[in-house]
């Protein structure tokens, strides 16, 4: 049962492995909740162009890399704390987001960020994320 489970999870996380090389990064967003309880689909971007989209949404054919790179090094080099996801919501049908960004720096060393968020709590949210998760979302209309 919990194998299932487990496999069933990995199924609807569209993952991929950070890139080799230094200077290599990873843009993965999970959502869940909503009305249904399923968010509104998840996705990971890399550093190679490449794009991983759960089955239930829209995913681009492509993307510039090269577009998102100021952005990754914006939070890498940036000292903030992460944030705390909410403890307790008043929006019980927002859907909850979480972005995960991780990079290889020029030294090999490897940084993560992670950040959870509603409809709600966004405005606790550091804004160079934001614009990373918009960005990102904004290649699901193309």
């Amino acid at each position: 049962m919990h194998r299932y489970l487990l496999a069933l999870f990995l199924i609807q996380i569209p993952g991929l492995v950070l890139p080799a090389g230094n200077g290599a990064w990873t843009v993965q967003v999970v959502t869940s909740g909503g009305f249904l309880g399923t968010g509104d689909g998840n996705f990971t971007i890399s550093s190679e162009g490449k794009i991983a989209c759960s089955s239930e949404m829209r995913c681009p054919k492509e993307f510039k890399p090269s577009d998102l790179q100021p952005l990754v090094e914006i939070i890498q080099s940036a000292t903030r704390p992460v944030p705390r996801p909410p403890l307790m919501s008043f929006c019980h049908d927002c859907i909850t987001r979480t972005i995960t960004i991780s990079r290889r720096d020029s030294s090999g060393m490897l940084h993560a960020y992670t950040a959870s968020w509603d409809d709600t709590t966004r405005g606790n949210v550091p804004q160079e994320v934001l614009r990373i998760y918009d960005v990102v979302v904004a290649l699901r209309q193309q």
